[in-house]
């Protein structure tokens, strides 16, 4: 979709710095104000999607039934004028490529068309579940979406655990995530678009959101509003690979990821309290018979024994034992070693 943006402000060097960074992107098409008679006579000839406005040119009194979304430049050292303080707005003095993720998410809410969407093709959603905690799922999780990433597929990692612990690899920097984005799934907005203006980014190509901003956002979830969040991202088309960080319930919200997810990943660990929850899990036979074949197991902090967990689940690999591996550090090498190489074959890459 390409959006026209008109960028009204009389100070040059600021428009030109503005233009240099916007311009990079395709998906807008520009047009610049520096004077106020100039501005309004364009305001009634033309249609803008979207007019950034500093209050040196624009005060509010001109009509502007021709804008879907106006919005004002903030300079937090001057006054807004009265006309102007029920705008929308964005902070003048930060980064252009963060000014334009916050256009896709303000826009998002007036834009109704749903008609393209940024990427092609469709989306693999592998699950990472156990019900034990303490089994390195997250690390593992992590892993695969980062190797994903290496190897130039565009992963997307989303953390669906009461008490999310991704902020050890991902810094959790917007003010905005998840909680935001379910909050507009009953909403008619160009969802691609809100989520793209929210959406952070480890490294080239891994990709995620703030996670919940409290566990009662999760929680007070129905299964059907989850299982609408997991199938609006994969329909955004962003991605190649939604990689989701479950907890470790067997209720009626993990059966909706379940459902969804192509691939489902059991992290396993070696210890007698893991192997029995692990043993109980899979002689759930109503969990295996729907959702068996999508299974396969793996096995972390492994000292040289094999798995003692009999069943029919395929095992896919191990990871070794760690001493006091620091989480950030040990993703990042686990990403680039071959060793963890089993973790693309899961996604099959």
């Amino acid at each position: 979709m390409l959006i026209r943006i008109a960028v009204a402000d009389e100070n040059a060097e600021y428009v030109k710095r503005m233009l240099r960074v916007l311009e990079e992107y395709e998906n807008l098409r520009l047009f610049v104000y520096t004077k106020k008679q100039a501005l309004e006579e364009a305001l009634k000839e033309k249609h803008f999607d979207v007019l950034l406005l500093d209050p040196s040119v624009y005060d509010g009194q001109a009509e502007t039934g021709n804008v879907s979304l106006a919005v004002v430049l903030l300079d937090e050292t001057e006054d807004l004028p009265e006309g102007l303080r029920a705008f929308r707005k964005i902070h003048k003095y930060q980064r252009i490529s963060q000014i334009y993720r916050q256009i896709l998410e303000l826009y998002a809410e007036v834009c109704k068309d749903q008609g393209d969407v940024a990427g092609q093709g469709r989306t693999t959603a592998i699950a990472f579940y156990s019900p034990a905690g303490g089994v390195g799922k997250t690390t593992l999780a992590l892993t695969m979406a980062a190797k994903l990433a290496l190897r130039g597929h565009r992963a997307f990692y989303l953390n669906l655990e009461d008490m999310a612990s991704e902020d050890c690899y991902l810094p959790q920097n917007a003010d905005k995530g998840l909680s935001e984005i379910a909050s507009y799934l009953e909403k008619n907005i160009h969802f691609s678009m809100k989520v793209q203006g929210l959406l952070q980014n480890k490294m080239e190509n891994l990709y995620y959101l703030n996670h919940f901003d409290s566990p009662n956002d999760l929680c007070e979830m129905t299964e059907s509003e989850l299982g609408e969040l997991l199938e609006q991202l994969e329909k955004t088309g962003l991605f190649d690979y939604m990689i989701v960080d479950m907890g470790t319930a067997l209720n009626g919200k993990t059966r909706q990821v379940f459902e969804i997810a192509d691939r489902i990943v059991v992290v396993e660990r070696d210890d007698a309290m893991a192997q029995k929850k692990l043993e109980s899990f899979f002689s759930q036979a109503h969990i295996m018979n729907e959702y068996g074949g999508k299974m396969s197991r793996v096995l972390n902090f492994d000292r040289g024994r094999k798995s003692r967990i009999c069943c029919e689940v395929p095992f896919a690999g191990k990871i070794n034992a760690v001493q006091n591996p620091d989480a950030a550090q040990l993703i990042t090498a686990l990403a680039g070693d071959a060793g963890s190489g089993f973790l693309l074959q899961i996604a099959g890459v």
